[in-house]
């Protein structure tokens, strides 16, 4: 498939936790005329990177160490410091059931896309996600794409957005990455003006964290349960461990330290098996902390589990 050379001037994302099919993936979009392609190992590193310089179009699969890419859609779709709340996501899934298509429509992926894929295959999504984008929704619980692809008059000039049910907004198109493709400046500018007011007039998601603290919680449950396959378990936090300690608001004194602390242990979980009581101390703390905002009683425990992490590493000097 012959993509059109404005497609070239479209910043594509690449999240890959395997080299070699991050790779490919960058071969194939390179051979299609894509020259600027981004590329991210892992959910943390990737929303760096968007935060940085957002890219038009990300690519991403499903299943991560660290993080998933459901994991990454919907940071990109309601954290607070998300520069761009509606950036397409195409998921990469080796799974075609239906469960796994839900699963993504509802966490808010554009499209996805099974894999083993072709050069072709992945031209005629992104040429799909720039000719047919979709309202853009936000309501309780759900930020993305209209989940329903049957196709609706949306004015395109529009300035304010359209509410079809109480609690929900339905943004309208803005055809910026149409009009990137189409090398017009003027639709570039006035497109991107356009999204800049509708976001504005919509509200951070405030359960915008949620999703990742909750998957971390029970990361650290499960490596508390783990006794043959810790050093595992221990890996698999190092990503949300990172979106951790960046979070908006930040973290107490204490509780950086702990995180720290952990995070000197998951990047050697080998040498720490040894030590497991101290491995537990810091499992407990981890969990208490993600509790302490809600909980006061999960505040002091996470205080007084913090203060016995110190004692124990002046200890071992």
């Amino acid at each position: 498939m012959n993509l059109d050379p404005g497609y070239g001037r479209l910043h594509l994302m690449v999240v890959e936790d395997v080299t070699h099919t991050r790779q490919v993936l960058r071969g194939i979009l390179r051979h299609l005329g894509f020259p600027r392609v981004s590329e991210a190992s892992c959910a943390a590193e990737a929303f760096d990177l968007v935060r940085a310089a957002p890219p038009d179009i990300i690519l991403t699969d499903w299943e991560m160490p660290g993080g998933s890419g459901l994991d990454l859609v919907r940071m990109v779709r309601t954290r607070a410091d998300s520069p761009d709340p509606m950036i397409p996501v195409i998921m990469l899934t080796a799974h075609g059931g239906l469960e796994h298509v839900i699963a993504c429509r509802d966490a808010g992926a554009t499209d996805y896309l099974v894999k083993p894929f072709s050069p072709s295959r992945i031209a005629t999504r992104i040429v799909d996600v720039v000719s047919r984008q979709r309202p853009f929704v936000c309501a309780p619980g759900y930020r993305g794409p209209d989940r329903r692809r049957a196709r609706r008059p949306v004015p395109a000039d529009r300035r304010s957005p359209i509410a079809p049910a109480p609690g929900v907004r339905l943004l309208p198109p803005d055809g910026l990455l149409a009009a990137k493709v189409a090398g017009d400046p003027a639709a570039v500018d006035r497109a991107v003006l356009l999204r800049q007011e509708l976001l504005l007039s919509v509200q951070p998601d405030p359960t915008a964290e949620a999703p990742g603290l909750a998957l971390l919680d029970e990361m650290a449950a499960m490596a508390l349960g783990a006794s043959d396959r810790l050093a595992d378990a221990l890996r698999r936090m190092a990503g949300p461990l990172d979106l951790l300690r960046c979070r908006p608001g930040g973290l107490s004194t204490s509780a950086t330290r702990v995180v720290a602390s952990l995070q000197r242990i998951v990047a050697d979980p080998a040498s720490a098996i040894a030590s497991q009581d101290a491995v537990r101390l810091h499992l407990m703390a981890l969990r208490a902390i993600l509790r302490a905002a809600d909980d006061p009683a999960a505040e002091r425990t996470a205080e007084e589990l913090a203060s016995q992490i110190e004692l124990l590493g002046r200890a071992g000097r």
